[in-house]
């Protein structure tokens, strides 16, 4: 919400500000909890409606000072595809637009992933900087939970608006290869696992070890959103629920229990008003709610199989560094961090990049986290991004850094931000994160292969509390060559071989072989 107060809490005064400086001056977000009748659900258009006026403030007018309006994609939509049960919206930001009064010139429905709040609100400053945009809003919502239970309920809802103009489709675009889909990594839930094992293994740690080790960073997060009015999910877990699998937290693979991954049943929704120092003054915005973006950073990494180390994030350590270079800061000098945790690699591999200790001192979340706060689909960080707002406007002077991630470690998009002033604001160099990650040498992948190869990371996936099946990375040994395999139909053994408490699988031996398009693996010896 923004106030009409003139106080200047920034270091320097705002004349030495360039007018075309972007400044993030609104911050809205919605919760629903509890919801029992059909009459209750909101859909996501009207969740993100209500963030919006929540962030413009309606007593102040500004909806029809809103040039540009961008809705975060739909997690519905994140595939071409997607199959709505109760409708949706032909266009969401002209639906968000007729909700609150405004008529943008540009209507915007966003890129794929959990990234693209963050990079929206990149793309917004620029445009702004530039005098292509005076106002703009970015908002959006999930109501993933309510139309769960409307399923459930049988509850008729419609959801389906027909609406004549046409927005600017950022669209979809596929993560993985034909290749990765044959051998299950093309679900977060598995190819994360891959990665999470993998970070395991280089930290010398068991499964179990891992399992406390995640428990723990979730414990703390959970106390941080039951304190959170916007959290979904404001309940303190502590660290042997979140550890041992149960029927309220059972297992879903090695090394994940239920609650130590994002939450999709939300009902959230959050949105941003960003302007110009030269608008903001003449529409007298008090100058203590506006919060600059520092710096910023947008990359995307390889295929997740051609990535030359499972156990980080290439596209995490350059954005980051981008970001932090370009506001002139350290991460020393940020007080207030924002993780983007859909899975504990996510933050661990975040940590890494940024030299900290996941447990330091400085709290790695401000929402709560996605398993915690709520996994609000591709809007989760515009979450962040508001609430990181909301305390840096109650802390005038300290920093901020949200990061975002988008696909499996794919896509990054990283912000600081600060209420202090930014003198002489300018653009980040085009592609200077994207140029790094280029340089990197990717590996080899294999579309057929018989023969011995060597464990790198593994994922082990459960049906109904049960082992199922499982996918392997493996390295052709003596080679630069990888082989993606997976367990044949009713090998037992194999499966077992994997479980916790046997034999650390990362680093043995396997059997590979090719059939029809797809490889299988089994210990050697079997």
């Amino acid at each position: 919400m923004m106030a009409t107060a003139t106080t200047n809490t920034t270091s320097m005064t705002t004349s030495e500000v360039s007018l075309n400086t972007p400044v993030l001056i609104g911050f809205g977000q919605v919760v629903k909890r509890d919801i029992s009748t059909a009459e209750q659900v909101l859909s996501p258009v009207a969740l993100a409606s209500q963030a919006a006026l929540q962030a413009i403030d309606k007593e102040q007018e500004l909806a029809s000072q809103i040039d540009t309006l961008a809705v975060v994609r739909s997690m519905i939509d994140n595939r071409a595809e997607g199959q709505h049960p109760f409708g949706t919206s032909n266009n969401p930001p002209l639906s968000v637009a007729n909700r609150i009064g405004a008529k943008p010139d540009r209507l915007i429905y966003g890129h794929v992933g959990g990234q693209s709040p963050q990079q929206l609100v990149n793309e917004m400053a620029e445009a702004i900087y530039a005098g292509d945009s005076q106002m703009a809003l970015i908002c959006g919502a999930e109501a993933t939970g309510a139309m769960k239970m409307a399923l459930r309920n049988q509850w008729p809802l419609d959801w389906s608006e027909q609406l004549d103009n046409q927005c600017e489709d950022k669209g979809v675009k596929r993560l993985t290869t034909d290749l990765e889909r044959a051998h299950h990594i093309n679900y977060p839930i598995h190819t994360y696992a891959l990665f999470e094992n993998a970070w395991r293994y280089k930290h010398s740690l068991t499964v179990e070890q891992h399992q406390a080790l995640m428990a723990q960073m979730i414990a703390s997060f959970s106390q941080v959103a039951a304190n959170n009015p916007y959290a979904q999910f404001p309940i303190a877990r502590d660290q042997d629920f979140l550890k041992t699998p149960s029927k309220d937290n059972f297992a879903v693979n090695t090394p994940y229990n239920k609650w130590l991954v994002a939450q999709d049943a939300v009902n959230q929704g959050a949105a941003v008003l960003m302007t110009s120092v030269g608008k903001a003054k003449s529409l007298g915005i008090a100058e203590d709610q506006w919060v600059y973006l520092h710096g910023y950073a947008d990359a995307e990494d390889s295929h997740v199989s051609q990535r030359p180390d499972l156990s980080g994030s290439n596209a995490i350590k350059a954005t980051t560094q981008h970001a932090l270079a370009m506001a002139d800061k350290t991460v020393e000098d940020i007080a207030l961090l924002d993780l983007y945790s859909c899975f504990p690699i996510a933050v661990l591999a975040a940590c890494d990049a940024l030299g900290i200790d996941w447990q330091g001192e400085k709290p790695l979340t401000i929402t709560g986290g996605l398993p915690c706060f709520g996994g609000a689909g591709n809007n989760y960080s515009l979450h962040a991004i508001a609430e990181m707002c909301e305390r840096l406007v109650k802390a005038p002077g300290e920093f901020g850094l949200v990061s975002a991630n988008g696909g499996f470690l794919s896509k990054q998009s990283v912000g600081v931000y600060s209420t202090t002033a930014v003198p002489h604001w300018q653009p980040a160099s085009p592609d200077s994160a994207q140029q790094a990650l280029d340089q990197q040498q990717t590996v080899e992948v294999l579309s057929h292969y018989n023969g011995e190869a060597i464990i790198e990371s593994y994922c082990l996936i459960y049906a109904k509390g049960q082992p199922d099946t499982a996918c392997v990375v493996a390295r052709v040994e003596n080679t630069q060559q990888r082989v993606l395999a997976k367990v044949a139909s009713g090998d037992a053994q194999t499966l077992a071989s994997l479980l916790p408490r046997q034999p650390e699988p990362i680093g043995r031996k396997v059997t590979i072989a090719s059939e029809d398009k797809q490889c299988f693996f089994c210990f050697a010896g079997h």
